[in-house]
């Protein structure tokens, strides 16, 4: 299915339940740096630094077009459903670090587009994707109103 622009359905950014113990992992990193060479702890700041910035700046965007349904996270990874392939939308469960950021591979064959905190669940015919949403109910319904509106025309 090709990405064409279309209705922005969810927008949300990384989760306090995964941002804070990340970049307070990542702060105690930055200690370690105490004990290294001049050279190597700043090259080891600059490098944290970058991953600090990517993480404060990732985000899960889902989208619903003509062809069907589009899910990005962190501007790299993405997914798209057509219409005709979704088999269910619910509400999902919470994640958090457990659970990881980015393309996460899940137990029990499940695919996530995770930044920690509520979860919409998409299923098709081949997987059930985790897709991270602000308001797992509203962003449930609007997708099921895409998808019947879809299903209805010829």
């Amino acid at each position: 299915m090709t990405h064409s622009p279309g209705h922005l359905i969810s927008s949300v950014r990384l989760s306090r339940r995964v941002s804070i113990p990340l970049f307070l992992l990542l702060g105690l990193s930055a200690t370690g740096l105490l004990f290294t060479p001049l050279w190597v702890g700043l090259g080891m700041l600059a490098l944290l630094l970058v991953v600090g910035v990517a993480l404060s700046l990732s985000r899960v965007t889902i989208t619903a077009g003509d062809q069907g349904l589009s899910a990005r996270c962190m501007g790299i990874f993405h997914v798209d459903f057509a219409w005709s392939e979704i088999l269910s939308v619910e509400e999902g469960p919470v994640t958090g670090v457990l659970e990881g950021a980015g393309y996460r591979l899940l137990p029990g064959g499940r695919v996530g587009l995770l930044i920690g905190g509520p979860t919409v669940e998409v299923k098709d015919a081949r997987k059930t994707y985790l897709l991270s949403v602000e308001d797992p109910q509203t962003v449930a319904e609007e997708i099921r109103r895409h998808l019947a509106t879809a299903n209805s025309t010829p």
